[in-house]
């Protein structure tokens, strides 16, 4: 039989004890903003952080494109930051400097940018519906196009262009980078909505397109002027249709006539320079 001395009893049972704690019953603390990168800012100024501008779509990703809609609709003087290492608080992109403050996360970006520059809300009913049809396409159409994107070879491909490495090291780093982010993307992707067989998805997808479709009450999703609602839903379909052909791409183009040409109507009003197609 084995003895532990009482030092080395206790030192045993205090390590389990801190480990079952840390377990559960710690909380994960909230990091702290970090210092902000653009000290000598224009009051006022939006300074957005995001990924590298594409030439057939100003940005893959939705939720940095949805942010510069939202500035270019509104108003609202803003600087475009392309960022290939920084970061947010939360790790991600994009994120915003504002009077020196530093803003994480899209949803709360948003909110924070219409109480400053005071962006009017619409008629009660019309803003429920625009928060719901924000919500439905950034947590549930997002997940579905972010199958469909990561799908194709040109998906990573245009991932690895915005490196701006030498040619001959796509060849070697494509598949690498698809092997990678692809299994991340698709775990992503089943984790926030379940997994689904090709048919399957298909039919959740023409779904939420129907939705925003028959959604549409003049020239964008409510009226004349595009609003933050218009903001988010083209950030997502913009962003997969315009860059790559995708399942997206024939869906829209066969099925889904209205939706494309009101996608064509927000490209031509927010951004008539800035897409080469």
């Amino acid at each position: 039989m084995v003895f532990c001395c009482p030092v080395t009893t206790a030192l045993i049972v205090g390590a389990i004890g801190f480990f079952v704690y840390k377990k559960l019953f710690s909380f994960r603390t909230i990091k702290p903003k970090p210092a902000i990168h653009k000290t000598d800012y224009k009051k006022d100024t939006v300074y957005l952080y995001q990924f590298k501008r594409l030439k057939n779509c100003p940005n893959l990703s939705p939720f940095c494109l949805k942010l510069e809609v939202l500035c270019r609709a509104c108003g609202i003087p803003y600087e475009t930051v392309d960022s290939q290492f920084l970061r947010s608080r939360n790790g991600t992109l994009p994120f915003i400097e504002l009077n020196g403050e530093h803003i994480a996360d899209s949803d709360l970006i948003e909110i924070r940018l219409r109480q400053h520059f005071k962006i009017p809300s619409l008629p009660a009913d019309q803003e429920a519906q625009s928060v719901a049809l924000s919500r439905m396409a950034d947590n549930h159409l997002f997940f579905i196009l972010l199958r469909y994107k990561g799908s194709v070879t040109a998906f990573y491909e245009t991932i690895v262009g915005l490196l701006g490495l030498p040619g001959f090291l796509l060849s070697i780093l494509v598949p690498i980078v698809k092997a990678v982010f692809g299994r991340k993307i698709h775990t992503r992707s089943v984790g926030a909505i379940g997994d689904f067989e090709p048919k399957e998805l298909d039919l959740l997808l023409r779904r939420d397109l129907k939705v925003i479709q028959d959604s549409i009450k003049g020239k964008f999703l409510f009226g004349d002027k595009v609003t933050p609602c218009d903001a988010t839903v083209f950030g997502q379909l913009a962003s997969v249709y315009y860059p790559f052909r995708t399942h997206l791409t024939e869906v829209l183009d066969n099925d889904f006539p209205s939706l494309l040409q009101y996608l064509e109507r927000v490209k031509t009003e927010i951004y008539p320079h800035d897409f080469t197609i």
